[in-house]
């Protein structure tokens, strides 16, 4: 035998008279929450890829820094 004792559940005397009920059907946004979401990030997406720079400005060297040898 070990320190604790597997015992069988006994019912507890508050909770006998609990009925389960049966869940209900789930709504709109709970059937397609992934579907909106999916859709706004792919919009937001391509909204966010249409305002890129698609040429970065690079560093040009002015004329004073420029060495002549």
């Amino acid at each position: 035998m070990g320190f604790f004792r597997d015992t069988p559940p006994t019912e507890h005397p508050d909770y006998t008279q609990l009925r389960f009920m049966a869940a209900g059907t789930p709504s709109w946004w709970k059937r397609n929450r992934h579907k909106v979401l999916a859709v706004g990030g792919l919009l937001a997406g391509l909204w966010l890829a249409g305002h890129t720079d698609a040429d970065p400005a690079t560093c040009a060297p002015t004329g004073a820094s420029v060495s002549t040898r």
